[in-house]
C-alpha cells in the first residue's frame, strides 16, 4: 500500500521534473564540478563543517513535487531553510512489490549562501505498517554560492517516512566544504 501512496504522488513529479510520464524514469548523471574541482577533491579543513542533524520535517506537495517541507536548520554555522523534493520514484521487484528507488534534490537556502545535493535514496518497508517505510539517502553535494560556494561534500540519511502522519523522521551526518567556511 505504501508503494501506491507514494508512486501515486511521486507520478506528478516525474512528469514535472521532466524524466517521462511512460517510461522509466530517468537517473541523473553525475555532476560536473564548480570551478574544476571534482566532487571528491579534498578541501582544508577549515573550510569544510562536520554536519549532525536530527529530527522530523513535515512532508508535502511543493509545486506539484513530494518533499520536505523547508525546515530551519544551522548548518557550519549557517543559519538557513533545508527542504527537499522528489525527482523521480522506480520500483524494485518483478511485480514492482520492493523497495522504493527514489532520486531527490536537497536545497539548503540562507542569507549568507545556499548548497544543493542529487541524492540516490532507497525507501524499504518497515514492519507490517504498509504505510511506513525505512528511508537511506545519500546526498551528494552539486553546487553552492555565497559562504558555500564550490560546494562538495556529501550526507548520509537514515530516516522513517510514515504515510498516515506524513512525516520524514531523519538522522543526518556527513561534511558539507565551502571557499567561505
Amino acid at each position: 500500500m505504501l508503494r501506491r501512496q507514494i508512486v501515486a504522488l511521486v507520478v506528478p513529479v516525474v512528469c514535472v521534473a521532466g524524466a517521462g510520464c511512460g517510461g522509466s524514469a530517468a537517473v541523473p548523471t553525475t555532476p560536473s564540478s564548480a570551478a574544476g574541482l571534482s566532487v571528491s577533491a579534498s578541501r582544508p579543513a577549515e573550510r569544510c563543517a562536520n554536519v549532525a542533524l536530527e529530527g522530523v520535517a513535515p512532508l508535502g506537495i511543493f509545486n506539484g513535487a513530494l518533499g520536505a517541507a523547508p525546515m530551519p536548520m544551522t548548518i557550519a554555522g549557517v543559519s538557513g531553510s533545508l527542504g527537499s523534493v522528489v525527482t523521480s520514484l522506480t520500483t524494485s521487484g518483478q511485480s514492482n512489490q520492493g523497495a522504493q528507488h527514489i532520486t531527490l534534490r536537497h536545497d539548503f537556502v540562507s542569507a549568507a549562501g545556499s548548497f544543493s545535493t542529487e541524492d540516490k535514496a532507497v525507501c524499504a518497508p518497515a514492519g507490517s505498517d504498509p504505510n511506513v517505510c525505512r528511508v537511506n539517502d545519500v546526498m551528494q553535494i552539486v553546487s553552492g554560492t555565497g559562504v558555500f560556494a564550490n560546494a562538495t561534500g556529501q550526507l548520509v540519511n537514515n530516516g522513517v517516512i510514515d504515510l498516515n502522519a506524513f512525516t520524514l523522521s531523519y538522522s543526518t551526518r556527513g561534511r558539507v566544504c565551502g571557499d567561505g567556511l
